[in-house]
């Protein structure tokens, strides 16, 4: 409303002062001399009376229209002025506003800023989030196949122990009732050799005695030397086996990365009847660990290994067999 009062005060000035200069021409062009009314005839007029009395009601009208005039001026020098002072008060207040506006546009547009600032921050963080969780999932899934791999390996190595243990258990079996067949027959032939000493006479019994002792030296004399002879054979055999199972242990080896030309060790073979192993382990090392594992993984996997059909060798073993790997 100020702002529109402050537009107009203006033409209203000039309006105001359009009608003051209009009054004062009405003013200026008015007839102010005294008029003589025709004379009666044979009647006496006072001219000078009239004229005296009229020009003082022209003084008067005059200084009361000049009071007048005086008056609306002052009015509307005060109505003019409180309209300045409103006029001036409300562009006041409206720069006071607009300053407030544009503190408060400053603020917002900082706050606008810092939270853009903030959204990005927080976009970033969620974006490096997502990434890390993609890692951790891409990690927890290969760490589950790997332990599922894991897993079946040791399932397919205890079932392969299971079966080992299987065949040994079969073959102890067996082993027992032999001997105890074997036993058996000796006692009985033990038995039957008692009573026929039981049988013959004190003569007979002297000269068998004598015969026994000799018949037992030549035949301790023979088994030395079928037994040297014997042996001889079953390490031939052995050796020639052993070639083969070096053989066979270099097919299933898988040569590390870090293995060297001229590298060998000493592996010892814990060996059942037919070839199966239950154990392999360095007793010589070559110096390197890891060669050494591959040496055992080899020996394992070429279970069961070629050995004689004499059960003499395998009884010479004594269940475990040592040999030099070269690759």
């Amino acid at each position: 409303m100020f702002k529109k009062l402050g537009e107009n005060a203006r033409p209203l000035i000039y309006a105001v002062l359009i009608h003051l200069v209009l009054i004062g021409l009405l003013i200026v062009g008015l007839d102010w001399t005294p008029k003589l009314a025709p004379q009666a005839p044979g009647k006496k007029v006072d001219v000078v009376q009239a004229a005296v009395v009229n020009e003082a009601k022209v003084q008067a009208e005059m200084r009361r229209k000049k009071e007048e005039d005086l008056r609306k001026k002052q009015q509307e020098q005060d109505r003019q002025q409180k309209l300045d002072e409103q006029v001036e008060q409300a562009q006041k207040a409206r720069q006071e506003e607009e300053n407030r506006m544009t503190e408060l546009e400053s603020q917002r547009k900082k706050i606008a800023e810092e939270t853009t600032k903030q959204q990005q921050i927080e976009a970033a963080r969620l974006e490096q989030l997502k990434k890390d969780q993609v890692t951790e999932t891409a990690r927890l899934e290969q760490a589950k196949q790997e332990r599922a791999a894991m897993e079946q390996k040791r399932e397919e190595e205890e079932k392969r122990i299971d079966e080992l243990k299987d065949e040994q258990r079969k073959e102890a079996e067996q082993k027992r009732i032999t001997e105890e067949k074997r036993l058996a027959e000796a006692e009985t032939q033990r038995k039957i050799d008692a009573e026929k000493r039981h049988k013959a006479d004190e003569e007979a019994r002297k000269r068998r005695e004598f015969e026994d002792q000799l018949q037992k030296q030549i035949e301790s004399e023979v088994a030395a030397e079928d037994a040297e002879a014997r042996e001889q054979a079953v390490l031939s055999e052995l050796a020639r086996y052993t070639a083969l199972i070096k053989q066979k242990v270099t097919r299933n080896w898988l040569r590390p990365p870090g293995a060297r030309p001229g590298m060998s060790c000493t592996i010892r073979v814990t060996l059942v009847p037919g070839g199966g192993v239950t154990d392999a382990r360095v007793v010589a090392s070559s110096g390197d660990d890891v060669f050494d594992r591959s040496v055992e993984r080899a020996v394992l996997k070429a279970s069961p290994l070629p050995l004689p059909p004499d059960p003499a060798v395998f009884e010479y073993l004594n269940g475990e067999l040592d040999f030099v790997f070269t690759p």
